[in-house]
């Protein structure tokens, strides 16, 4: 399944994730993620909403 990290609404990557991935988990590889962590250097995380196993979406 492809899940899909945005950053303030605008897609940044997207992700092959099992199906029955948890929150926590994709939250973290997304996080993790070397595209999505030099888009958030320096940045304040203001929210996170995470929609598993499809979405992550971070607000800064």
């Amino acid at each position: 399944m492809i899940a899909v990290i945005q950053i303030n609404g605008k897609i940044k990557e997207r992700l092959e994730v099992s199906p029955t991935i948890s929150d926590a988990e994709l939250e973290a590889q997304a996080l993790a993620h070397p595209t999505i962590a030099k888009e958030l250097a320096g940045a304040t995380i203001n929210k996170i909403i995470t929609r598993a196993p499809k979405l992550v979406n971070i607000v800064i």
